[in-house]
């Protein structure tokens, strides 16, 4: 996206009461070529709003007349379109998500990050580009389907390769023609031809639809259908009827059905995805700020118990990274933007390099780590460094993590048919049968009655999997013999011999 197409969407207002945050954003995007409005105060911005249009606006959450929460509100009753992005304190983090379940776009932290104001504003004009063209797009649909009453043969190859069901009925509930799409919402074992009643195909009209939809006078009228599929599982269909007059007098309805399963799917998703992080988040940032109160009013017994509060801080910090980089690393896998750096490496050196680096946690719990090479076997492979010692890091933190005191975690590392084995193996409580096809999902723990559940929220193992399937590898896994404990085996190619 270039910076001039913001001129399709007028400039950007920002709002927030303190002078040095509204001369910071201004100027930052200001630098950048945006065309900037600044106000102070929720009414005039509301004024500014409405006296501009502006689609994309920056607001301060907490604002000295009015929450921004409602000005949030009043904008998108008369505009749903226009994307505010809320800046937002640390300590206002459970508000800022509520703002984003109540419509707003994004939301940054103060103190104000210029890359991340300027990938927020970015994202905000990209999505209201992407409105304007998909508008765009709409008004030329609904001119095709006007035209469609020749039924020339250019509009008919449109109506067949729409992503939407079309279906056009006579007046008698006579189907006059239908899409591919349509044909597969309808269809139940049989396929609803042109021709046949569209009331025995068994789509249940809401009652009086087509009544509204006759007496709409050409204008759409819309509607949600939930349908049960087999089992327990439900589909919604956003139903829209738009009456057509024909030239002798008669109508025609066209109908539009839209799958609004999968977009309801990934709301969920995104709902869980928040509820989780803003949980995962708000628990150390609360320890934080606790202990923080603690020693600013230096309410500790001694210096003894001064060190163990910082040893928690610390700890505490580091829980926080490492969640926040779980996050992007797993965003960055999914997306594909994840690049490996490849050179020949001795599993068998990282395998001790990595134990090493685990020493201090497995100490704590008495934990002990061993390692055995099975075979004779060259254990040299192509593989990236960083990112295998990640997999092989976060294998031995679970296995520490659920083992009991004065456990054993065991690897065995072994060349097979051309590939390298890793098996580590720990003596914890073990994963259920029926849960470990499960184990490598996103967000998923598994219900293993340790105290070492909950402490993060299940990407390890996912981000773990996605990277040994990004070096050609697989993992899985498996229970012990003796049932106690969990196997985990990864499978990598071994370096093939005489290659550079």
């Amino acid at each position: 996206m270039q910076r001039g197409e913001v001129r399709q969407i007028g400039s950007i207002l920002v709002v927030d009461d303190e002078k040095f945050f509204q001369d910071l954003m201004a100027g930052i995007l200001r630098g950048e070529g945006y065309d900037v409005e600044v106000t102070g105060s929720g009414e005039a911005a509301l004024e500014a709003w409405s006296e501009g249009q502006h689609k994309v606006v920056v607001m301060d959450l907490v604002l000295p007349d009015i929450m921004g929460t409602e000005v949030l509100a009043r904008i998108r009753e008369r505009d749903p379109d226009v994307a505010v992005i809320m800046v937002t304190a640390y300590a206002s983090m459970e508000s800022a998500i509520e703002a984003l379940k109540a419509g707003a776009y994004d939301y940054i932290k103060k103190p104000v990050v210029r890359e991340d104001l300027l990938h927020a504003v970015d994202k905000a004009i990209e999505r209201q580009l992407l409105t304007v063209r998909n508008r765009q797009l709409v008004a030329q649909l609904e001119a095709r389907i006007e035209e469609m009453k020749a039924m020339s043969r250019e509009k008919e190859e449109v109506f067949r390769i729409l992503d939407e069901g079309l279906v056009i009925m006579e007046e008698n509930g006579r189907i006059f023609d239908l899409n591919p799409k349509a044909v597969k919402i309808l269809g139940k074992g049989s396929t609803p031809m042109a021709g046949t009643d569209f009331f025995e195909t068994g789509f249940p009209l809401p009652e009086g639809f087509l009544a509204a939809v006759s007496e709409g006078d050409g204008k759409p009228v819309r509607s949600l259908v939930r349908l049960k599929d087999q089992g327990s599982s439900r589909r919604e269909i956003e139903l829209v009827g738009l009456s057509m007059r024909r030239d002798d007098g008669h109508s025609r309805y066209l109908l539009g059905f839209r799958d609004l399963t999968g977009i309801r799917e990934l709301e969920r998703n995104r709902e869980e995805f928040l509820a989780i992080v803003s949980h995962d988040l708000r628990t150390p940032l609360t320890s934080l700020k606790g202990f923080i109160e603690v020693l600013v009013n230096g309410d500790y017994e001694s210096e003894q118990k001064l060190h163990e509060y910082l040893e928690i801080l610390d700890s505490e910090a580091d829980r926080m990274i490492s969640l926040i980089n779980d996050l992007l690393d797993l965003g960055r896998l999914e997306s594909g933007k994840m690049e490996l750096h490849i050179e020949d490496l001795s599993l068998s050196n990282l395998v001790v390099y990595a134990i090493r680096s685990m020493e201090g946690l497995a100490s704590k719990k008495g934990v002990t780590l061993t390692v055995t090479t099975r075979g004779s076997g060259d254990l040299t492979l192509n593989a990236d460094r960083r990112r295998l010692l990640q997999v092989l890091v976060n294998l031995y933190s679970n296995a520490i993590n659920f083992s009991p005191e004065g456990g054993k975690v065991e690897t065995i590392l072994a060349s097979q048919d051309g590939s390298i084995l890793i098996e580590v193996t720990d003596q914890g409580p073990g994963v259920p049968m029926e849960e470990r096809e499960r184990i490598f999902e996103k967000y998923h723990q598994a219900s293993r009655s340790s105290s070492a559940r909950g402490k993060g929220i299940g990407l390890g193992l996912a981000i773990v999997k996605k990277i040994v399937e990004l070096h050609g590898g697989t993992i899985r896994m498996e229970g012990r013999e003796d049932g106690q404990g969990s196997r985990f085996v990864v499978r990598l190619a071994a370096l093939e011999k005489g290659s550079d």
